[in-house]
């Protein structure tokens, strides 16, 4: 078996450690939010969008990235594109000189043990598998949670895409009765005078004819909103005790007493690189309150990676799930610096299946 050129056989620990991490059901990387809710579909080895299109009446506008292309660049050919392919999700990263000279360090060290020098070699190693990773299933979340919380929307563009080249959007057609929007705008000002348990009793009505709603999913400064309204206090504290504190776990018990789907909080932030530098995404649009159904409301259509079905000598792989986990080292022989590189991609699109049976409330004012 081939090998990158200075970790050599301790590639084989990546696999080993996700599999070990599987079997006891310990989470190894960031928590994302996505597995919560969606399940990795059975990939294949091709993925015809225009079949999705009809089946789950999606519209969609624009690819990641090309099947030619390095990642992060994008095809420039928008809806003509992405109808034959699926979006490929995919970073790498390449280990800084420093790195690359420490671990050479480690490497002609005289005063550690194998043992010693195996763990720190695969620390490092683990570090750079961790961060790519990570990033995949940020992109994955980021296209969630922001279809789920923007009436089944995302937007492709220079805010969630930076260095891609294409422009578009992906709407997975939710139902315009079931997106309701509040009477009076949950604002500073209007804090005195809204209703929220009235709004949301009105959405769950309209929700019932429907499906049983398990969740509502919401943003933390919604949420502490909603627990500062006068009226939703009294509603659950009663007029005697509507000055003292309301907490989430007294608000989800009234809750659960009435027979109602309790709150959960989304806290999620992405981290998208620009030209100036990194900046901060929260995908979950922030005035929305999104009602869900029990159990799973989607799954994750993919297809394999390239190198699944055609890997290439020189490179050691691993599978995080559906996630594609490529290590390779580079050196004079390809007219470059000794490195290392270390990539995850995913050709995949999160699809809510369940949209018929989401519900909105929007809180605040649009524009």
């Amino acid at each position: 078996m081939d090998y990158t050129s200075i970790f050599g056989e301790l590639t084989q620990s990546v696999q080993a450690r996700i599999d070990a991490a599987s079997r006891h059901g310990k989470q190894i990387f960031d928590h994302a939010i996505y597995p919560q809710y969606l399940t990795w579909d059975t990939p294949s080895v091709g993925l015809n969008f225009e079949e999705l299109i009809g089946k789950y009446n999606i519209t969609v506008a624009a690819a990641t990235i090309g099947d030619n292309s390095k990642e992060p660049e994008l095809d420039t050919e928008g809806l003509s594109t992405i109808k034959q392919k699926v979006l490929n999700h995919a970073i790498s990263r390449p280990l800084t000189i420093n790195e690359y000279r420490n671990i050479l360090a480690l490497l002609d060290s005289k005063q550690l043990t194998n043992r010693q020098m195996k763990r720190e070699l695969v620390n490092i190693l683990w570090g750079s598998v961790e961060e790519v990773v990570n990033s995949v299933q940020s992109k994955i979340d980021m296209i969630f949670l922001s279809c789920l919380s923007n009436c089944g929307v995302f937007n492709f563009d220079e805010r969630t895409n930076p260095e891609g080249g294409v422009k578009g959007t992906i709407d997975f057609n939710q139902p315009a009765d079931n997106i309701l929007t509040v009477d009076t705008a949950w604002t500073e000002e209007n804090i005195a005078n809204v209703d929220p348990f009235q709004d949301l009793s009105e959405m769950l009505e309209v929700a019932d004819e429907t499906v049983p709603v398990s969740k509502l999913l919401i943003s933390p400064a919604k949420l502490s909103y909603l627990m500062r309204a006068p009226k939703m206090r009294q509603a659950v504290l009663g007029s005697d005790r509507s000055s003292s504190p309301l907490t989430l776990q007294a608000l989800n018990n009234f809750m659960e007493s009435n027979d109602l789907p309790v709150f959960e909080k989304i806290r999620r932030k992405c981290r998208v690189r620009t030209t100036e530098g990194y900046h901060i995404i929260t995908p979950w649009v922030q005035g929305n309150i999104v009602a869900v159904p029990e159990g799973k409301i989607g799954v994750i259509k993919n297809a394999y990676s390239n190198n699944e079905l055609r890997p290439e000598p020189g490179v050691a792989y691993s599978n995080y799930g559906r996630i594609r986990i490529s290590e390779w080292g580079v050196g004079e022989s390809q007219g470059m610096n000794g490195s290392e590189y270390t990539k995850a991609e995913s050709l995949s699109l999160p699809v809510i299946t369940a949209i018929k049976g989401i519900f909105t409330l929007k809180t605040e004012p649009e524009g």
